[in-house]
């Protein structure tokens, strides 16, 4: 049993110290744990962000197709020596307003833009993705705590049926009807059975502190959770698991939207080759003097007055030294990485798929056997102690029922827990994790 084989180290810990205490006033259901942890985990909070981000990254996109406004200010004094009538000075204080505005750059904004979105739409995919591995990391832990919690009925029920035991064994001793080793052997069981409850209750709060941490809570908080498994569920067969995967799972999206980027991508690098048209203006106010020197004596002093300008500007690369072939080049090789990835993605999520269905039959076909064999351990457990009660039954008889026993109860709670735990990854990998 996985429970069992904690560490003697850490058992003997636990037992020296105080039990972990739940004093939560209310059971939390398994779809206020999924809630809470949609509202506190960072992971999804930080996904969120970085969808935020992207829309920055439209916004910075699109700016091209709006006028670039730009002002300045500011003082200048220059002097000419030599000229032909001596030294030219000019003092001005000049205050620009110039506009340029983008006519046509052949696609290359819409496609930059194009990537921009494309790119959102990859951030709230894996956004997606996120939240239903944080979902199903919730299940996981509920159901390992709900299992734990399930062990720890067992183990005091054993605990209370050696302590029976003892107690008869004892009395037939003292009545010298059996020896004294089925004594022995009694307090050995107790002890065994204790131990087995320590190590139980163990459980139940490493995995309390699991579930929080899955929660984005403090992993020292209470919580109790409901102590009952929910009810098998039908699921739908293999061939439709299949094609709902392949329809909904965000990580085929996320590879769909980052292609599109791709292809967006490469689309912009190729308009390197074409020539952008743009306009510009511009209104310059200015004040000042320009002093160009002495003619006959006479002082030659003007005023610097406004001015503007504006104009169409036509500009194309002609030689780069081959820049613009290795960014369309680089921008193929991205765009055919993308496609295998998500060729690869597919076959991934297929397996996974098929996994999942493999394990939630094997689980459910579990719960039926083991429902069967606990019934029989339980009845071979009552026969065995009639016998020992009676008399005429050695206590090796009761020990070796209850062990089956004790077996059967935890096979049968792993039984469970395997089987919702198999259907949480069954829904997460067919991408309709309910929230």
């Amino acid at each position: 049993m996985l429970l069992r084989a904690s560490a003697i180290i850490v058992i003997l810990l636990i037992f020296t110290g105080p039990l972990y205490q739940v004093h939560a006033e209310t059971k939390l259901t398994l779809r206020d744990c999924v809630d809470t942890a949609l509202k506190n985990q960072p992971a999804i909070k930080a996904a969120q962000w970085n969808v935020n981000a992207g829309y920055g990254r439209e916004t910075q996109a699109a700016s091209p197709y709006f006028p670039q406004v730009s002002a300045s200010t500011g003082y200048s004094e220059s002097h000419s020596l030599g000229g032909a009538f001596g030294e030219s000075i000019t003092k001005s204080y000049t205050t620009t307003l110039s506009v340029n505005q983008l006519l046509y750059d052949f696609g290359k904004t819409g496609n930059a833009l194009d990537a921009a979105r494309w790119g959102t739409r990859s951030s709230q995919q894996d956004l997606e993705r996120i939240v239903q591995e944080v979902i199903l990391n919730v299940k996981q832990a509920y159901y390992a705590l709900l299992q734990a919690k399930k062990l720890v009925l067992v183990e005091q029920k054993t605990v209370e049926q050696t302590e029976s035991h003892l107690k008869q064994a004892q009395a037939f001793f003292r009545a010298g009807s059996k020896p004294r080793f089925d004594v022995t052997r009694a307090e050995v069981d107790v002890n065994t059975a204790r131990l087995g409850l320590i190590k139980a209750k163990n459980g139940v709060r490493i995995r309390t502190i699991a579930l929080n941490n899955a929660m984005g809570t403090d992993p020292g908080q209470a919580s109790e959770i409901d102590d009952v498994f929910p009810l098998p569920q039908e699921m739908p067969p293999l061939e439709k698991a299949e094609s709902d995967a392949l329809k909904s799972r965000p990580e085929l999206s996320k590879a769909d939207a980052d292609i599109e980027t791709a292809k967006a991508r490469v689309r912009t690098e190729e308009s390197n080759y074409l020539p952008t048209l743009s306009a510009n203006g511009a209104y310059n106010w200015a004040t000042g003097t320009q002093n160009l020197g002495q003619f006959s004596g006479i002082p030659l002093v003007g005023d610097i007055l406004n001015s503007w300008n504006a104009g169409v500007v036509l500009s194309v690369h002609l030689f780069q030294g081959g820049l613009t072939k290795g960014w369309v080049s680089e921008a193929r090789a991205n765009l055919m990485a993308l496609e295998m990835q998500r060729d690869a993605a597919r076959q991934s999520i297929l397996l996974e798929v098929n996994q999942s269905y493999a394990d939630m039959e094997s689980a459910k076909v579990r719960i039926e056997v083991m429902e069967s064999s606990l019934q029989k351990a339980r009845e071979s457990l009552d026969l065995a102690q009639g016998r020992y009660e009676a008399g005429i039954g050695p206590y090796i008889e009761v020990t070796d029922a209850q062990l089956a026993a004790v077996q059967a109860e935890t096979d049968y709670v792993q039984a469970q827990y395997d089987y919702q735990l198999s259907v949480a990854r069954l829904l997460k990998a067919m991408g309709s994790v309910e929230r």
